[in-house]
């Protein structure tokens, strides 16, 4: 296996239809809000979305998006028979340890752009170059530029392909892997079944989500207030995963002609999943992200046709399962950076050593779901802190 040169590349036709579908769309009804109601209560909320395709038609460009990602050199390398695409940013200093950054969705490789050349070649910021380290940051099957499988797989499945992506396409004969959302599952499962122990070459992981659950039960009482709070949180954000688990392909049909339904339903969770309050507690978008971050994000899934694909992952999962066992633990070190995240927490960590080797245990009061994406600096520090202690 041998990696290839991967230039960025989409037809005009394209992008004219995604303009001309988004100046058609047919807009429906929105509910009459009460006093001090919440717009973005019952979904996407209609004013905000008006507001960011009135920016899609007239302002925003895909090339400036495609020139932020051009930065840096992109490959693609067959890995069981899907072509995966990859960036690679080779870091500064004599011997840069490689760091492996998964996304998840709704994400892509996007929510990395402001991070890989402050990891890799940190003396740009204030650093020091030694501690630069060589990134490599994948699409996952069926997402961004990589090829689309066959059928769902899920975290299990690329982590292995990582693993050979790693060590026997890159060369590394170890490296650190890090993931939020289900780069989280990918990356836990890559400490599991791939580790340094386990005869792979995975040396340490570092987890910015709870993805990957262990066997551990609750018993405190926070460890209860916790699973508490998860199951009510749950309830009233996990339609999308259960819907997208079981039957993605019907969403599918209802997505593939429309970007502004895509749009919606990508940006409905940057609005509730990050670190976005304001004084008054009301979330705002415009409190972590540009209107031309949240439409790149999305016009990675609409250049490539690929919002179907990506919902397939969670299919993977539900048919490969991707937990800790009981009676099975990630031995290599664990690193968790427990951000603001407003969606799925980290529990109290007795239960997270459960099925983790815990080295390292940072708290945030900043930054949410899309950490990399939300505050830059401080996922970085993260993330270096992690590998000084290795």
């Amino acid at each position: 296996m041998a990696a290839q040169n991967y230039e960025i590349k989409v037809a005009q036709a394209r992008l004219d239809w995604i303009r001309d579908r988004v100046a058609a769309y047919q807009w429906g009804d929105a509910p009459l809000l009460g006093d001090n109601e919440d717009p973005w209560a019952y979904g996407a909320d209609l004013t905000a979305m008006r507001a960011l395709c009135a920016y899609w038609l007239d302002s925003y460009q895909w090339q400036d998006t495609q020139a932020e990602l051009e930065r840096f050199a992109h490959f693609t390398a067959e890995i069981d028979g899907i072509d995966i695409h990859f960036i690679r940013e080779d870091g500064s200093g004599d011997n840069p340890q490689a760091l492996l950054m998964t996304h998840g969705w709704p994400g892509s490789v996007y929510e990395f752009v402001d991070v890989i050349d402050r990891l890799a070649h940190p003396e740009n910021y204030g650093g020091k170059a030694e501690d630069g380290l060589t990134v490599i940051c994948p699409s996952l099957p069926g997402y961004g530029f990589s090829g689309k499988p066959k059928r769902p797989i899920g975290p299990k499945s690329t982590a292995a392909m990582w693993d050979r992506l790693m060590r026997d396409v890159l060369g590394f004969d170890q490296y650190v892997a890090q993931g939020g959302d289900w780069g989280s599952l990918v990356t836990a499962m890559l400490g599991l079944h791939h580790g340094k122990d386990k005869g792979g070459g995975c040396k340490a992981i570092h987890i910015s989500m709870y993805g990957a659950r262990t066997a551990a039960m609750p018993e405190s009482e926070a460890e209860q207030a916790w699973a508490m709070q998860m199951a009510a949180t749950m309830q009233m954000e996990g339609a999308y995963l259960q819907l997208q688990m079981t039957k993605p392909q019907s969403l599918g049909f209802a997505m593939a002609d429309s970007p502004v339904g895509q749009c919606a339903w990508i940006v409905e969770k940057f609005h509730g999943w990050s670190d976005n309050l304001n004084a008054q507690g009301r979330r705002e978008l415009a409190r972590r992200y540009t209107p031309h971050q949240l439409l790149s994000n999305v016009m990675i899934y609409l250049v490539n046709d690929n919002f179907v694909t990506s919902t397939w992952f969670y299919r993977g999962f539900m048919e490969e399962g991707a937990d800790i066992p009981d009676g099975q633990r990630v031995e290599i070190p664990v690193g968790v950076g427990n951000f603001a995240e407003p969606y799925i927490t980290f529990p109290p960590r007795r239960m997270v050593e459960y099925g983790y080797n815990v080295v390292h245990w940072n708290d945030f009061d900043q930054a949410g779901h899309f950490a990399a994406m939300e505050d830059a600096p401080q996922f970085v520090g993260e993330v270096q802190d992690f590998m000084r202690k290795l």
